[in-house]
């Protein structure tokens, strides 16, 4: 009666920490979503929303990057993306302004951290690969990296 007993109290710890897991995995994804949007929309209220106070970013296609290639807290970051933003404004009409579709998107939880990982089509026979890193605190999930890179397509 007792090994039953502790059976089931284990199943229920798994059962909850499974549903829990689960769950921050779909708000992991709801943010990811809502970052992409505004993205696609350069909607920089929302955009820099989802950025956390500490974010750091590695992008080739942000020339405003110091020698070390590597943009460091809110407001380098903020900086250069503001650059982005302005020169995709000269350059296409929207919203949305560009349209990043994500493929193959993996999602990999810990604990309080994400990983989100995703590549989608670029003009030119490329393919865009990207990989950000969340962290869950009281404000909910905010991007503490993106790690930006871009392939040429091998036909």
């Amino acid at each position: 009666m007792r090994m039953a007993a502790l059976v089931l109290v284990v199943l229920c710890f798994f059962s909850e920490s499974f549903g829990a897991h689960d769950d921050s995995k779909k708000e992991v994804q709801r943010v990811f979503n809502h970052f992409i949007a505004a993205f696609n929309n350069l909607d920089w209220d929302v955009f820099r929303k989802t950025l956390a106070d500490d974010v750091s970013v590695f992008n080739p296609d942000i020339a405003e990057v110091p020698s070390v290639n590597r943009l460091d807290g809110r407001r380098q970051v903020e900086a250069g993306f503001k650059s982005v933003f302005a020169a995709t404004r000269e350059k296409a009409s929207g919203p949305p302004y560009l349209h990043i579709v994500p493929k193959n998107v993996h999602i990999q939880m810990y604990g309080d951290s994400a990983i989100v990982t995703f590549e989608f089509e670029r003009d030119g026979n490329s393919l865009g690969r990207r990989t950000l890193v969340f962290r869950r605190d009281s404000a909910g999930w905010k991007i503490v990296h993106i790690h930006a890179s871009n392939v040429e397509r091998r036909n």
